[in-house]
């Protein structure tokens, strides 16, 4: 059994004919009568009833119709899928992901490469980025597209938000708040918060959404070299994404939730030049938008529960 004989199958049970199949097919009456005389062979039982005025199904062949068509619908998407792929000539995705250095970084890269690589079925690599680092390899051409925290807005480049996460507080595990499951900003108001120049002045990150809400938090701006000692002697905090999958953000931390009443959801943006959209851009789009539509959840989600998966396997 082959797919060409199940093409010629399906032709003939919903055109009725063996001459019309063969015409929607471009070849031979002989052709379409041969593939559909070895499969019943094959498969010991008759799929036609042959008559003068055409062909009617047996009850046999009506149960393999039933079979047949689906499989030849799902194999003619794979096809194509597989042409489009050939046609854009896709092979490889670049991405840059835009948040400040912080412990494990190399892992969750890996983790998100190999979550999109798998899903698209090509060779994906991400690599840490500034805002404005990042969007120069956009123009140059050595990325494919940025993955940031919070929107971007800019003539120049397309944003679309893939996903949504809730904040969270970086502290040390010594710090006074840390037996507390989740933070409320005025548990934060006494401590000083990291401002990073690089991240939280270039798109709308978290800091930047807490600050044109006119909270009353103290940010205080914060290299990473310093960072050690601004969180363990200083007592200072620092927001980040809620998603535990990505590790542990810094040694000797922890993270806490925002509490929901003081919580504003951050999306996780995609962003790709407005003009001249790279091929391996356009093929993770439409990827996004399927997973989106097919799973019924965002792909920030799945990457979280597929990611968990794999380190519980290990």
């Amino acid at each position: 059994m082959n797919i060409k004989q199940i093409r010629y199958f399906v032709a003939v049970f919903q055109d009725g004919s063996l001459s019309a199949a063969a015409k929607e097919q471009y070849v031979t009456v002989q052709a379409v009568s041969k593939a559909i005389a070895d499969l019943e062979r094959e498969l010991k039982n008759e799929l036609f009833v042959r008559e003068s005025r055409g062909v009617h199904p047996t009850p046999f062949g009506k149960a393999f119709y039933a079979k047949a068509e689906p499989v030849l619908r799902d194999f003619d998407e794979l096809e194509a899928f597989a042409h489009n792929r050939r046609a854009e000539g896709v092979s490889s995705l670049r991405l840059g992901l835009c948040t400040p250095p912080f412990y494990g970084h190399e892992q969750a890269r890996a983790s998100i490469a190999s979550f999109i690589g798998k899903g698209m079925n090509i060779e994906a690599s991400v690599s840490l980025e500034t805002g404005s680092r990042g969007a120069s390899a956009l123009h140059a051409g050595r990325l494919d597209a940025l993955i940031m925290v919070g929107l971007f807005n800019h003539p120049e480049f397309d944003c679309i938000t893939i996903g949504k996460v809730m904040p969270g507080v970086v502290m040390a595990r010594a710090h006074p708040l840390a037996q507390k499951k989740t933070v409320t900003l005025a548990d934060i108001r006494p401590y000083p918060v990291a401002v990073s120049e690089h991240f939280d002045t270039f798109n709308e990150s978290i800091v930047s959404v807490y600050r044109s809400r006119g909270v009353d938090i103290r940010f205080c701006p914060t290299t990473p070299e310093r960072f050690d000692a601004f969180v363990t002697k200083e007592n200072g905090l620092s927001f980040a994404v809620g998603i535990p999958a990505l590790g542990q953000l810094h040694p000797g931390t922890d993270m806490k939730l925002i509490a929901p009443e003081d919580a504003v959801a951050i999306p996780i943006c995609m962003v790709s030049l407005k003009n001249n959209k790279a091929p391996a851009y356009l093929a993770l789009e439409r990827w996004l938008i399927n997973e989106r539509m097919l799973m019924g959840a965002d792909p920030v989600k799945r990457f979280v529960s597929a990611t968990v998966a794999a380190r519980q396997k290990k």
